[in-house]
């Protein structure tokens, strides 16, 4: 399951997960909201901190980069 896919799965934490990347990766909410449509793709050294993060390989988040 890819990032979009996995954050938009979360039924009732998303909001808790989504100021959680956004405090760790030190960006804004916007930035992450983004990173959620696709418009944009974090950068190496965030996608393996969200990776870890979220207990998952950054392969299986982003399967295309």
């Amino acid at each position: 399951m890819d990032f979009c896919s996995y954050v938009k799965s979360l039924p009732n934490e998303r909001q808790e997960v989504i100021t959680q990347l956004a405090r760790l990766c030190r960006v804004t909410n916007t930035t992450v909201y983004r990173w959620i449509s696709g418009d944009f793709i974090p950068d190496a050294l965030k996608r393996k901190v969200i990776a870890e993060f979220l207990g998952k390989t950054e392969k299986d988040l982003w399967p295309n980069v």
